[in-house]
């Protein structure tokens, strides 16, 4: 297996993945791998972007997003990761996990944030890294009309 940084022409393969993990329990959200390209390439396009993937013949797995100023310092807002649901809880996440953290503190990143569900396995995934849930910020969202 190889770890490498997502490039662009790897928005594809991420894309085709995301659209069958996201597709599936417990997610069961709508994905078409056309709608994960437009959504994974528009964080590739956004400045600030940092992403990493796992490879073996194919993409098993990616994390990315975009890191930002604030205050402190940067910090990089995970917006998606996944692994291939047919070899989730073999470590390949926590291995992808765990160089993505080491590029960003290597490019001087001081925090990490992400948003998930709290009931589904990913929320445990994450804590297991050390991510706290914040009982200080909340989540807020509306759908609008359209």
């Amino acid at each position: 297996m190889k770890i490498r940084s997502i490039e662009k022409q790897d928005i594809k393969g991420c894309a085709k993945l995301f659209a069958q993990v996201f597709s599936s329990a417990p997610w069961n959200e709508p994905w078409t791998e056309e709608d994960a390209f437009t959504r994974l390439n528009h964080f590739y396009e956004s400045e600030g972007f940092l992403g990493i993937l796992i490879e073996k013949d194919r993409i098993l797995g990616f994390a990315l997003g975009n890191w930002e100023p604030f205050y402190f310092g940067n910090m990089f807002y995970l917006r998606e990761m996944c692994t291939d649901t047919k070899l989730q809880s073999q470590g390949i996440g926590s291995k992808v996990y765990s160089a993505l953290e080491s590029e960003l503190t290597s490019s001087s990143v001081k925090s990490i944030y992400l948003t998930t569900e709290r009931e589904i396995p990913a929320a445990s995934f994450y804590k297991k890294h050390g991510f706290n849930y914040s009982e200080k910020m909340g989540f807020y969202a509306k759908h609008l009309n359209s």
